[in-house]
């Protein structure tokens, strides 16, 4: 069977896995058993292996990625800001990534929130200091709802603290950022297992 455009989320077996490497189905089963490859098993007791968590083995043991996962190496990033020429200066600094990054953006917290819901990002690069709901508030809907509580949120800031930097973790971020944003750290954060060679093409 072959397996086209497999994206990041979506759930393969080891047999699939094993065709689209081809390798043994066996191997797959090692790889999983020894814990170089992140699986779960269903109430069957079947083992399931995410597409990324496969990119990111290959990734960290120097194999090819074949052209069907692909797909599933790129990740989707919401960048929200009120401050339209950041939103386009990122926009056009990560579009050389266009491969690894699929970007969407908004200017304000409320379609920050219905944006999540329906363009299901990895990550989400967030201004704090927004009319309406800030980017706080923000963040913390998200780590509140259960559906959108494993998405990695970066709270940024022009006015960055370390108080902010804490109340910004307290609200359930992975790091806050000082602006301007240095993509390479961006890309460092969603790729940590490719940032060197993502910084590289940075620069």
């Amino acid at each position: 069977m072959k397996l086209v455009k497999i994206v990041s989320d979506q759930l393969l077996t080891s047999s699939e896995v094993g065709e689209l490497l081809q390798v043994n189905p066996s191997s797959v089963k090692k790889w999983v058993d020894d814990g170089l490859l992140i699986a779960f098993r269903t109430p069957g007791g079947h083992r399931r292996i995410r597409a990324a968590d496969l990119v990111t083995f290959l990734v960290r043991h120097d194999m090819p990625i074949p052209a069907d996962l692909q797909d599933a190496a790129k990740k989707r990033l919401l960048i929200v800001d009120d401050e339209v020429d950041q939103l386009k200066a990122l926009s056009r600094s990560l579009k050389r990534f266009a491969d690894k990054v699929e970007v969407t953006t908004t200017s304000n917290g409320i379609d920050a929130l219905v944006l999540v819901g329906s363009f299901h990002p990895h990550a989400v690069l967030l201004d704090v200091y927004m009319p309406g709901i800030d980017g706080l508030e923000v963040c913390r809907r998200l780590k509140k709802n259960p559906a959108t509580k494993d998405v990695a949120v970066y709270v940024v800031s022009g006015a960055f603290t370390s108080a902010l930097e804490q109340k910004a973790l307290e609200a359930g971020a992975v790091k806050c950022l000082p602006k301007p944003i240095d993509v390479r750290v961006v890309l460092s954060l969603m790729f940590p297992a490719r940032g060197g060679e993502l910084e590289a093409r940075a620069q």
